[in-house]
């Protein structure tokens, strides 16, 4: 499943999530994503590279935006739970959902060829998403 396809179909009929707020939604699912694969690392993928670049242009961002966002992405620790409360609350109360979007994280982590601290934050992610 490709990044930049998946996220594309959020909040569209063919999408997985029933959200009420789209935007707000795809943002969180976007800062956790870029701050999971590959931001952290000192390298960074084709795709996500690809991906930010596509955040860029869907949000209509300035570059000072755009920085913001990767600026965000790059706090992950002190932002992870604002980003996992959007997700918690967009998905409500759907058990199903919730595990659909870990499943997905999930998928995203192992094609990325995942590390033990890739793990460490699926796990607290999860946690937090199921609290």
């Amino acid at each position: 499943m490709a990044l930049k396809k998946w996220y594309d179909e959020i909040g569209t009929e063919d999408g997985i999530f029933d959200v009420f707020d789209i935007e707000q939604f795809k943002y969180a699912a976007g800062i956790l994503i870029c701050s999971i694969i590959n931001l952290r690392k000192e390298y960074q993928s084709e795709e996500l590279c690809k991906f930010c670049e596509y955040m860029q242009k869907e949000y209509k961002l300035s570059d000072k935006e755009a920085h913001n966002l990767y600026k965000d992405a790059a706090n992950f620790d002190q932002n992870l739970d604002k980003h996992v409360d959007i997700i918690k609350t967009q998905l409500g109360d759907s058990e199903y959902q919730k595990l659909e979007f870990m499943r997905i994280l999930n998928r995203f982590i192992i094609e990325d060829g995942c590390d033990e601290g890739d793990y460490c934050v699926f796990e607290v992610i999860k946690t937090k998403l199921f609290s």
